[in-house]
């Protein structure tokens, strides 16, 4: 609007045809005769001036009314878009106030966080430090217990050192004596071997003895022969029953049995060759009882008996003689 005003200002006298118009006082004073042509021409070229000054405000009009009508319609959209501008200002100031709510909020929940961070890490140091401590004092009691541990254990294997120091001067003690005993064995065994061979040369010469006694007192020898686990009766009145033979060592065991008195005499791991004396009778007359040869199913020998005795039992030596002379080849 500001170059139209200024295009339709009243105070604006172009020149026309090189005539300068003059304001009505001025045209007012100058009324005298000698200019009085010269006046009405300069008032007909005025009029036409002023014809085509109308001439030219009508179209001067007619551009504004069609600038100002376009003019008014751009302000009515103008003021469309400034209600528009006043709903997005609205809108804008709303986003605003949010934005304010929400950025104090954020403010807010800055605090708070940042509160809660203070918290935290009071409660986290709080917490570290009683871990620390309870840390601090269970190592000091697991130190304690170890080191107690440590000593018992220290103290046990102290006590298995001296009883292992002890077991070992018992064990050197025992095995002194273990030599000692295996020694003091050795003895025994060479004085039972000693022992052994003298009573076998006693027994031979007791042997000798016997058939030396035999040749000058009056006794019959009757033969026998004894199976394992069997009963043989040599005379009447004396029987003798077998329980087993030691081949090995020429040993035999047994019971020797009197039926006149009922009585049993035991014989145990008696060796070959040596007499068993025994008194059948009241009258203290030695009955001699000689094993001769053992064998693993048997064993056989003689009785030494009186004569008178075997005289009367002719019948049951003469049997016995018989099995004597079987055992002599048998046995």
């Amino acid at each position: 609007m500001g170059p139209v005003k200024e295009k339709l200002s009243l105070e604006y006298t172009p020149p026309i045809d090189g005539i300068e118009i003059h304001s009505f006082k001025e045209w007012d004073s100058d009324q005298s005769v000698d200019s009085l042509a010269y006046h009405r021409r300069g008032t007909a070229g005025l009029w036409t001036a002023l014809a085509a000054l109308a001439v030219a405000v009508g179209v001067a009009a007619a551009y504004g009314y069609s600038v100002v009508s376009q003019h008014n319609s751009e302000l009515m959209w103008l003021s469309g878009r400034m209600g528009s501008l006043g709903e997005l200002r609205g809108r804008a100031d709303r986003f605003e106030k949010r934005f304010n709510d929400w950025s104090t909020k954020q403010a807010s929940l800055a605090d708070q966080v940042q509160k809660m961070n203070a918290d935290w890490k009071s409660g986290l140091d709080g917490v570290r430090q009683r871990a620390a401590a309870l840390v601090g004092g269970a190592a000091q009691r697991e130190n304690n217990e170890l080191n107690l541990r440590t000593a018992a254990l220290n103290a046990h294997i102290n006590e298995i050192i001296s009883r292992q120091s002890a077991n070992q001067a018992l064990i050197a003690h025992l095995e002194s004596e273990l030599t000692s005993t295996r020694l003091e064995l050795a003895s025994a065994k060479a004085d039972y071997n000693r022992e052994l061979a003298d009573l076998r040369e006693q027994q031979v010469v007791s042997q000798q003895q016997v058939a030396s006694l035999n040749n000058v007192l009056s006794t019959d020898q009757v033969g026998f022969e004894v199976a394992k686990n069997r009963e043989k009766e040599i005379v009447q009145g004396v029987s003798l029953h077998l329980i087993g033979t030691d081949l090995a060592h020429q040993k035999f065991r047994g019971w020797i049995w009197i039926a006149a008195n009922r009585r049993r005499i035991w014989v145990r791991d008696h060796p070959a060759d040596l007499p068993v004396a025994f008194y059948p009778k009241a009258d203290g007359v030695a009955y001699e009882l000689v094993v001769t040869k053992v064998g693993p199913e048997g064993i056989a020998g003689y009785l030494l008996v009186p004569s008178d005795v075997n005289s009367q039992q002719q019948d049951v030596a003469s049997n016995i003689k018989s099995t004597t002379r079987f055992g002599e080849g048998g046995l």
